[in-house]
Order: structure tokens, then C-alpha cells, then sequence
């Protein structure tokens, strides 16, 4: 446990020392002011275009953090760890400990806006949407580092192939809902592509979120993050440094 948390301490300074996160940040503070600027807000429309927002994000920050990946200190910390689990636990903690940041953040603040001025909302904003919500905004972060962090340059050696994939999933994910409407045979994307928009359409017109709906978007995320999280650490395994 020592060794688990000296690696990830180590690639958390890393991190900091690359100022990964200046540019998301940067972007936060312009979604939120931009998003509860123009009043009155839309409670799910909010949270789930939140969800949106920390996917992008997510995906920049992971494959960001891991195109400055320097193989030598990879395999120096691979080396040093008490087991290869370790290290790639601290590579996945590390992600997710900074895209639970965000997600806790995008959660809090338009509760805090709600204390502050009832009014913003076109509802009143109740418990259950904070919980419903965050839930949608965690699921999305953890899609994000999953996919970005998938297409790893020791898997796609080319930088470009590597954005371009990248793109091309997260396009597909964010528009599935559309193509499966105009063509059927395409329902499978559905079981093979992230849970990314499912949340508004199970929100629809209602502008209330279905709490049975909310838990299974997050089991099918939590599946689809573990399944990329496993064929990624084999792929890995077999390319060597």
C-alpha cells in the first residue's frame, strides 16, 4: 500500500509540474460562468450538459498526461513497484482522483448557485437531481480518462492515429442517439459505444431525472470503462518499452 500511494504521490507531482490541468481549469471557469449566466437554468439540461463538458475534458487530461509519458521513468517506476498491479493502479487512481475533482466541482456549484438564488432554476432544484446528476457528471468524467488514456501512444505509435481515434469514438458516442434514429441496424452501438448522451434521453421533456435510468447509465459505464481499462492494460503489457 506504501509502494501504491509513493507512485501515485510521484504522478500527481508530475502532473502539476506539466501544468496538465491549467488549460482545464481555465475551461471550467468559462463552462460555469458561460453555462448559469443566462437564467432561468434548466435543472437536467444543466447537469447533463456538465456530464458533456467533463467528458471532453477527461479525455484531453488523460491523453494529454500520457503523451508526456517518458518511457525511461515508466519503466523505472514499473521496476520499482512492488507489483506490476501497483503500477498500473497508480496510473488509473491518478486519472480518476483528478476527473472526480472536476466532477465534484460541476456537481457543487449549481447547488451553491441554488442557495445563493433560488430563482436560477426553472424548478426548484431538490436533492435527488444533485445525486441523479452527479452520478451522470462522474459516469462521463470516468468515460473520458478511459478513452483518452485507451489510445495510448505505445498502442497508436503515431500521435495523429492516436487524436484521430480519439475523436472519431467520442463523435460516434456523443451522436449514436441520432444515427441509430435514422438507421436501425446501428442499435448495437448502443451496447459497444459509452453511455455518453443516454442521459438525455432518458431525461427527454421531462426535465426530471428517472433515478432507475440514472443507475443503470453508470452500470453500463462502469462496465464499458472496465472492460477498455482491461484490454488497454493487456495491449500495454504486450508492447513493451
Amino acid at each position: 500500500m506504501k509502494n501504491l500511494y509513493s507512485l501515485y504521490k510521484l504522478r500527481m507531482k508530475i502532473v502539476y509540474k506539466n501544468a496538465v490541468l491549467v488549460i482545464p481549469f481555465a475551461a471550467l471557469v468559462i463552462f460555469l460562468g458561460t453555462m448559469y449566466s443566462i437564467k432561468p437554468v434548466q435543472v437536467s439540461g444543466s447537469f447533463l450538459m456538465s456530464g458533456i463538458f467533463l467528458f471532453v475534458v477527461s479525455s484531453y487530461i488523460s491523453m494529454t498526461i500520457q503523451f508526456k509519458e517518458n518511457d525511461t521513468n515508466e519503466e523505472i517506476m514499473l521496476l520499482h513497484s512492488n507489483s506490476g498491479i501497483n503500477y498500473y493502479i497508480s496510473r488509473e487512481l491518478t486519472l480518476l482522483s483528478i476527473s472526480l475533482c472536476f466532477a465534484m466541482i460541476l456537481t457543487l456549484y449549481p447547488a451553491l448557485r441554488a442557495a445563493i438564488n433560488p430563482h436560477i432554476f426553472k424548478r426548484p432544484l431538490e436533492l435527488t437531481d444533485v445525486i441523479n446528476g452527479g452520478i451522470i457528471i462522474i459516469g462521463n468524467g470516468l468515460v473520458g480518462i478511459s478513452l483518452g488514456d485507451f489510445f495510448h501512444q505505445r498502442i497508436f505509435t503515431r500521435k495523429r492515429n492516436a487524436i484521430i481515434g480519439l475523436v472519431l469514438v467520442s463523435v460516434l458516442a456523443i451522436c449514436k442517439q441520432s444515427i441509430i434514429y435514422k438507421y436501425s441496424f446501428f442499435k448495437f452501438m448502443n451496447y459497444v459505444m459509452p453511455p455518453v448522451m443516454d442521459g438525455f434521453q432518458m431525461v427527454g421533456s421531462t426535465d426530471i431525472f428517472d433515478t432507475t435510468g440514472t443507475i443503470i447509465i453508470l452500470l453500463h459505464t462502469i462496465l464499458f470503462a472496465l472492460v477498455i481499462m482491461f484490454i488497454k492494460i493487456g495491449l500495454l503489457n504486450h508492447q513493451k518499452y
